[in-house]
């Protein structure tokens, strides 16, 4: 279960950082211009690549829950 909780912890401090960077970034790699609604749409897209790792993280919790 520690390790449950602190591999979250590691995964959510990351999963900020990225969302922080997309937020307060002026122009991405490409060299775009990065609006409000291309700012919105890049984190949406950032929350739907996360939906995976949080299913998989809740089968792991329980597991461990029914040990």
């Amino acid at each position: 279960m520690k390790a449950w909780k602190i591999s979250g912890s590691i995964v959510l401090l990351i999963w900020m950082i990225v969302a922080a960077v997309i937020w307060f970034r002026n122009v991405d790699g490409a060299g775009v211009i990065q609006t409000f609604q291309i700012k919105e749409l890049t984190l949406l897209i950032w929350c739907i690549c996360a939906i995976p790792v949080i299913i998989g993280y809740i089968i792991w919790l329980i597991v461990l829950k029914r040990r």
